[in-house]
């Protein structure tokens, strides 16, 4: 199925925001910059801007608990670009890449930190790494285009396969057995061009758009990085629309019967992960309204970090 759509105080622990038709959503912290969320089971990480030393350190909340430090050392260039799925015998992994381009695998439970060496090049820069039953995907810059490469590390890899190569590749998502993509192309004003969701099957190569989401007019569209989620197997992502206000929704594609489904979204978004049923999705946006920046004030970019809770995918797109 495809739709398009074109529209005409940090670190604190806050209490739970006003009950809405869907669920009750929970502010779980106010940061001092934008940065993405990444979730799995109920496990939610994002990023801790500290101003003194210029660093971002990684937080986690654990079944909606409050947020606690992940002890793992900081990145000095910008947010983690995280994500959480799992290895393959099903325990909970992060994945990100730090500094130097290359790719670092966490076991959440015990707190150890792996540099992938078999999986990241020498010469050349990966980011947005996802990872799902052992297998991790990621965006390697080449020549002019972008490639969306798997692997893993196993005794007998060979490191990684190009699944996808093409001139501007925004996010990737593995699930088990498909991988969604976000790419950008024409568009009538988008900052990026307009933003098509793509789901690849990774054992036949089935390549299709699902979705589809314009700029137009004084509307300006925009859609997160996609979120695996297990049964009913499929993606979650935010679609959002700053300007007139109309428009925003958070999106799940259903691998069975290619399904599109939509609940309430908030212009604000800027980044969404899917927790788990109980909790809904986790978001990061700014305070203002604004999907292109960040609240700011007194120079300082506040984000806040919110959990939707349950959420029924029932309206129209």
């Amino acid at each position: 199925m495809l739709r398009t759509l074109t529209a005409g105080v940090a670190g604190a622990v806050l209490a739970p925001t006003a009950a809405t038709a869907q669920g009750a959503p929970t502010t779980l912290a106010v940061e001092q910059a934008p940065t993405r969320v990444a979730a799995w089971n109920g496990v939610a990480m994002w990023s801790r801007f500290d101003a003194a030393t210029n660093t971002y350190s990684l937080v986690q909340s654990v079944d909606g608990g409050a947020p606690a430090a992940v002890g793992v050392a900081p990145r000095p260039e910008g947010p983690f670009d995280i994500d959480l799925g799992t290895n393959r015998a099903g325990a909970t992994y992060a994945v990100y890449t730090r500094e130097d381009g290359d790719i670092y695998r966490l076991n959440v439970a015990t707190g150890r930190e792996t540099k992938l060496d078999r999986l990241s090049s020498p010469s050349q820069v990966e980011r947005s790494p996802t990872i799902m039953r052992g297998e991790i995907a990621f965006i390697r810059h080449d020549r002019g285009f972008d490639q969306l490469r798997v692997g893993n590390t196993t005794s007998g890899s060979k490191g990684s396969r190009m699944l996808v190569k093409r001139r501007s590749i925004v996010h990737a998502e593995l699930g088990t057995t498909h991988v969604a993509y976000l790419v950008t192309g024409a568009g009538p004003i988008s900052d990026n061009g307009a933003r098509s969701m793509r789901i690849r099957n990774l054992r036949t190569g089935a390549d299709r758009q699902v979705y589809r989401a314009v700029s137009g007019g004084a509307n300006w569209a925009n859609t997160t990085r996609p979120s695996y989620v297990a049964s009913p197997a499929g993606f979650v992502w935010a679609r959002t629309n700053n300007g007139s206000g109309t428009g925003n929704r958070l999106v799940r594609y259903t691998l069975r019967g290619s399904q599109l489904s939509y609940a309430p979204g908030s212009p604000r978004w800027r980044s969404t992960a899917w927790v788990g049923d109980a909790l809904g999705a986790v978001t990061s946006g700014s305070l203002d309204g604004e999907t292109r920046s960040a609240c700011t004030d007194g120079g300082v970019n506040y984000c806040q970090i919110t959990f939707t809770g349950p959420l029924q995918f029932n309206l129209r797109p």
